[in-house]
């Protein structure tokens, strides 16, 4: 990628932010045995399966709801303003 835009680095940084609040989130609700969801991950006989599934989704929304975050928040100028 030799070229990438300044606005698509701006979200692809703000999604990986988003991404590891989101898995970060997952590790303290399961460490934390919230809701006894760490217990019935142990329990589980494809616990990989469940915590890949429930960190990626995780992830993903934290990751989409960082982005848009970010873009709600730029400054920007009305077009009547110079």
């Amino acid at each position: 990628m030799p070229f990438v835009p300044d606005h698509i680095k701006f979200l692809i940084r703000h999604a990986l932010i988003g991404f590891a609040i989101g898995v970060g989130a997952v590790v303290l609700i399961v460490a934390g045995d919230v809701g006894r969801l760490g217990s019935l991950i142990a329990a589980s006989s494809q616990r990989w399966l469940a915590l890949g599934l429930l960190g990626f989704l995780f992830g993903l929304t934290c990751g989409s709801v960082q982005m848009g975050f970010a873009i709600m928040l730029l400054p920007y100028k009305d077009e009547g303003e110079s």
